[in-house]
């Protein structure tokens, strides 16, 4: 999957060389003082040692115009994300993107690599914020890399060891895009169209290469930095007639039984939707891991060259960077009620294994294979009433009526310990990626991926997806594995004298098998298409006009109104 030029900060990795598309790199206001204070401070060492000092970046413009999203909300005015489905335009951004990078001989190099987004949209609420600049104009500074490298830390006592420290990405994984293995950065998951961009944090990463391709690798992340969702995420959790999202099927059709009492009615003699007379309400808050140093994160992996092929092999210990449910009281009254949940991340080790390389017999065509063996820890969600018992919070549990064959809800005392509902099994699980790419002639690039598990999926066992009719709640919701299987694939085509790209990608979701209990999906097509016309109208400058369409009913993955809506924007970018 083709993606955006990475930063000159971003070391490039093993990756095969026909997917490697390195692009220029980036810079801001912050940049130039930075640059300023370090020319100060390397100027009376210019005499001992040779100073190297480059600038690179690039401007774009973004806009983009939002379609075919009314219809994936449903009449109900909450969450207030759905108001973001509404036609029209979506982006209007404008960045400025800069990196500085300085070296100091050959031991010492630092980098500076800053971006500065304006939205290009005001956020007006009062007559106070139109005297505020930050709400009339707003943007933000985004820092993609601040660190340091040492080479050669320790001389010819340990050689070729390397030290770096600061604000970087790790990027680990030989597939194209879709690295389960790579879980050092979470993901900035706001643009749909990067398929998830690796956010940096303050690491610090050991590298030494004792021998010929042989490279050892280690990393230390002292503080969790979360995923940023779309704005269209907390859809998913904040609407009152979505599925809970519970492994046990039967706990969770009782919970859906009991939403169904606030489900609006349709008027016989109007045809309209009225209130039922009851209102539920969903709140949600992140619980983040304390800061401590039981809650650091850090990897190991090593890699090599057999027989002509790039093999690594890696260790992982922290967690997903989407957060989960599991905590949820009860409050209010009978007949409205407010749902308060609590959501954490989840603790999980990966184990990683990757391969890449080119068969020579096939005509240099490229492949890879990746995986990562996730061993989360388990999370159930415990579910208080606060209604019945004011002021003495009771344990609530659903439990199987055997007369019925359906989970009636219990209400322990608050001594009691009932089982809490599955949310995130214990039980290990794999998300892998496999993939060929291949060139025509120097014209057409062909790529192709098969990936089990998207990048915001986790865990093992099974889930329930929205409903077709979004306000029935007597419509049994479809049940699929809660890791997907996809097919990733597209091609470039080059013309005018390699000045116009033709591209053409997507993504297909294919029936899936729980191997754990043989069962298939309650399948239902759903996919992206993402065509796009690139011209290089003069050097290093380009304009791009494209689509990304969303397509699935809003049952599916991709037809889910927390997937947001299709879109087609244009594009400008100049690169320095």
């Amino acid at each position: 999957m083709p993606t955006p030029s990475p930063s000159p900060s971003e070391r490039p990795g093993h990756e095969h060389l026909a997917r490697a598309r390195r692009g220029p790199g980036s810079v801001t206001p912050s940049t130039w003082a930075f640059a300023l204070a370090a020319c100060a401070l390397v100027a009376p060492a210019a005499a001992r040692a040779d100073v190297d000092l480059k600038f690179s970046g690039w401007i774009s413009s973004d806009m983009r115009f939002r379609v075919l999203g009314e219809e994936r909300a449903p009449p109900n005015p909450v969450p207030s994300q759905w108001s973001i489905l509404k036609n029209g335009f979506s982006r209007n951004e404008n960045r400025i993107r800069a990196a500085l990078n300085l070296r100091i001989g050959d031991k010492i190099r630092g980098v500076a690599d800053t971006e500065l987004l304006l939205f290009g949209f005001s956020d007006l609420s009062d007559i106070d914020s139109t005297t505020l600049r930050n709400r009339v104009d707003p943007y933000y500074l985004e820092v993609h890399a601040a660190f340091i490298d040492i080479n050669n830390l320790f001389g010819d006592v340990i050689p070729r060891f390397d030290l770096r420290i600061g604000r970087q990405t790790v990027p680990w994984g030989a597939a194209d895009k879709f690295n389960p293995i790579s879980n050092l950065n979470t993901l900035d998951l706001s643009d749909p169209l990067q398929f998830g961009r690796a956010l940096a944090n303050n690491m610090i990463r050991a590298d030494w290469n004792p021998i010929g391709d042989l490279t050892f690798t280690a990393v230390l992340i002292p503080i969790f930095r979360p995923a940023q969702l779309p704005r269209t995420a907390p859809s998913a959790l904040l609407d009152p007639l979505r599925p809970a999202p519970l492994q046990n099927q039967g706990i969770r059709a009782a919970l859906d039984q009991e939403r169904g009492l606030y489900v609006p009615v349709v008027d016989p003699n109007t045809g309209v939707l009225i209130p039922s007379g009851r209102s539920l309400n969903i709140l949600a808050d992140v619980l983040a891991p304390e800061i401590t140093a039981a809650n650091m994160q850090f990897a190991f992996r090593t890699g090599a060259k057999i027989a002509g092929q790039d093999v690594g092999l890696s260790y992982y210990h922290g967690r997903f960077g989407v957060p989960t449910p599991a905590w949820s009281v009860v409050t209010g009254s009978v007949d409205k009620n407010v749902v308060q949940t609590t959501l954490v991340y989840p603790k999980t080790d990966v184990i990683g294994v990757e391969m890449a390389g080119s068969i020579q017999r096939l005509g240099g065509l490229g492949y890879w294979i990746e995986a990562g063996v996730n061993i989360p820890t388990e999370i159930r969600m415990g579910i208080y009433d606060a209604i019945t018992s004011p002021g003495n919070l009771r344990p609530l549990e659903y439990q199987l009526d055997p007369a019925t064959g359906k989970y009636l809800r219990v209400t322990f005392n608050p001594s009691d310990l009932p089982p809490r509902p599955v949310v995130v099994e214990g039980t290990p699980f794999v998300k892998a990626t496999i993939g060929a790419d291949y060139t025509i002639a120097g014209r057409a690039y062909i790529n192709v991926q098969y990936v089990h598990g998207f990048i915001d999926e986790f865990g093992a066992g099974r889930a329930a997806r929205p409903r077709r009719n979004s306000i029935d709640i007597r419509e049994d919701p479809r049940v699929e594995s809660r890791l997907g299987d996809y097919i990733v694939a597209g091609v470039d085509v080059k013309t005018l004298h390699d000045r116009l790209l033709l591209r053409l990608f997507g993504v297909l979701k294919v029936p899936s098998v729980d191997l754990e209990t043989r069962l298939w999906d309650d399948y239902a097509p759903t996919g992206v298409l993402f065509p796009q016309i690139i011209w290089t109208v003069a050097d290093a400058t380009e304009l791009m006009l494209g689509g990304f369409i969303l397509l699935g009913d809003r049952s599916t993955k991709f037809g889910d109104p927390a997937a947001g809506a299709s879109e087609i924007f244009v594009k400008a970018r100049v690169s320095f």
